[in-house]
């Protein structure tokens, strides 16, 4: 297996990341130069719909998160579902302090990349899912549901909205994290419109040439 994998990451252009996370670092096997990958992997649906290949960009909204769960502390006993995890990094963090996660993301090569990142940070048999967030394929419930960079684009959020709806615990929280885009304000309105409650806090991180703000959103199911 650890065989097949590599050669299947060798078929793109890699490149090695070290994080430093509070007294943790992680190492992700990373798309080297992913724009030159846009026009390759981008494609249209039936419908007309067009995909782009966001998962072959580590983005500060994942690296913002998962600083935010490395000052949680103790996940031990938590269960967590991370949706659109790309490289892996926010549930591997929450996997070494103690978190049971299911990572998931639309696009297998995606999870070929958190499989190889997970094992690298001594994660050997993480559970991996490959999951459309607009049909769910699990039956369980989460205590803590993660996202980075998910509200992008407004056909995902009822979708997004129903998966807490169903799948969060009924004292769980979801954390998403956001660059501060311009239209995310019209996400949170639908979210308390669906009798979801919400905390936002903002921080700075470093950019390749300046600091960037990423919100953190703390997102209650208050319904039940």
């Amino acid at each position: 297996m650890k065989k097949k994998l590599s050669q299947r990451l060798q078929e793109y252009p890699t490149t090695n990341k070290n994080i430093s996370l509070n007294n943790r670092d992680i190492t992700l096997t990373i798309i080297n130069h992913p724009d030159d990958l846009l026009e390759i992997f981008s494609r249209e649906d039936s419908d007309g719909v067009l995909y782009l290949p966001y998962w072959t960009y580590l983005w500060d909204s994942a690296i913002t998160l998962a600083h935010h769960i490395s000052e949680l502390g103790d996940l031990k006993n938590q269960r967590i579902l991370e949706i659109g995890c790309g490289f892996g990094l926010v549930g591997i963090v929450a996997e070494l302090y103690g978190a049971e996660v299911i990572f998931t993301d639309f696009e297998i090569e995606a999870l070929f990349f958190a499989l190889e990142n997970s094992q690298q940070n001594g994660i050997d048999s993480p559970k991996l899912v490959q999951m459309d967030w607009t049909t769910p394929c699990l039956d369980t419930e989460f205590d803590i549901i993660l996202g980075s960079d998910v509200i992008y684009d407004q056909q995902n959020w009822k979708p997004i909205i129903g998966l807490i709806q169903d799948l969060l615990k009924c004292d769980g929280i979801a954390l998403f994290s956001e660059p501060n885009r311009e239209n995310a304000s019209g996400f949170f309105d639908l979210i308390e419109e669906n009798g979801l409650s919400y905390e936002k806090s903002t921080c700075s991180i470093d950019s390749i040439d300046s600091s960037i703000q990423i919100n953190i959103y703390t997102i209650y199911d208050e319904s039940d």
